[in-house]
């Protein structure tokens, strides 16, 4: 791993890599061949050989199946599979990347530069009490753009999550597409994997216990109780000090509107750009899957309902 992959969107030391590596375990004498491993592994299967992948990737799969070869293998084959399940949020970047438009232009999505104990802080704010101004479809595929970038560039442990419910209504949420949330759902948990070590609640509302009742049907119980609600900043400061804040929140970091301009531009970078239209033929062939087990409900499209108390 070399310092010289590191992304300005996600920076981090050789303090964070190291003690990333000493809490899970990664010996530094065998991560090389480990990943040497997996790839050799890769290029051997006939649904994945063609879709190409690369170093920095197995390594953070690695992070993620905590140092587990066979973990890290069965997780790899279900991102690509799912990728290939989702066109709507990972196919069609060139359109999206070239546009005038703004990406974040209804909503913030945002991760600071400073790890809190080797986890990414990451913002996510509405920026209007407009739901008509929201997308389902945007908001997924711009999350997992940034999720590609991460998966190449950045080096962490876990995400902590900042919600702001400031402008969120019941509106917003009858406006995320339970088809293409499942779809998203299977990728974050089957395939990404990402621990998440928080999450927390800003601008709390009444609807609260109906975002939590939603979040319900996509994370675990043990994601569900990492939810703290604060009801100040005061309060959010005792959780995350505020040198890993933004100003916004009382921080010391620069403004959220900073962090979004700086975001607009990299996103669109010529590196950044060719890699992300790349990053879209990460998905399998399940043609050529040997022993096909791939479920008939997903390749037809058929999900489950989603319900709101």
């Amino acid at each position: 791993m070399s310092m010289d992959e590191m992304h300005p969107m996600f920076p981090y030391t050789k303090e964070d890599v190291q003690e990333i590596r000493k809490e899970l375990g990664l010996k530094e004498s065998t991560i090389e061949g480990d990943i040497d491993a997996i790839i050799d592994w890769f290029q051997k299967q006939p649904h994945l050989a063609e879709a190409g992948i690369e170093r920095p990737f197995v390594e953070r799969m690695l992070i993620v199946a905590k140092g587990s070869m066979e973990k890290a293998k069965r997780r790899i084959d279900n991102y690509y599979r799912y990728r290939l399940l989702a066109p709507e949020i990972i196919q069609n970047r060139e359109k999206v990347l070239s546009d005038s438009q703004d990406l974040w232009s209804s909503y913030l999505q945002l991760s600071m530069p400073k790890m809190y104990k080797c986890n990414r802080v990451s913002v996510f704010q509405l920026l209007s009490p407009d739901p008509s101004a929201f997308s389902c479809e945007a908001f997924l595929r711009n999350t997992f753009m940034l999720g590609d970038v991460r998966m190449k560039h950045d080096y962490f442990l876990g995400d902590i999550w900042i919600v702001d419910m400031k402008h969120a209504t019941f509106s917003h949420l009858l406006r995320l597409n339970p088809t293409l949330m499942q779809k998203a759902a299977h990728l974050f948990h089957e395939g990404l994997g990402l621990r998440i070590h928080s999450i927390h609640v800003l601008n709390a509302n009444s609807l609260l216990q109906h975002l939590v009742s939603f979040m319900r049907q996509f994370f675990s119980p043990k994601i569900i109780d990492r939810v703290i609600v604060h009801e100040s900043l005061d309060a959010l400061h005792m959780s995350l000090p505020k040198r890993y804040l933004p100003k916004d929140y009382g921080g010391d970091e620069p403004a959220l509107a900073e962090f979004r301009d700086k975001y607009e531009k990299e996103i669109r970078s010529t590196v950044t750009k060719q890699f992300l239209i790349s990053s879209m033929k990460m998905v399998s062939n399940e043609k050529k899957r040997p022993n096909s087990d791939i479920n008939e409900e997903y390749l037809a499209g058929s999900f489950r309902k989603l319900d709101f108390d």
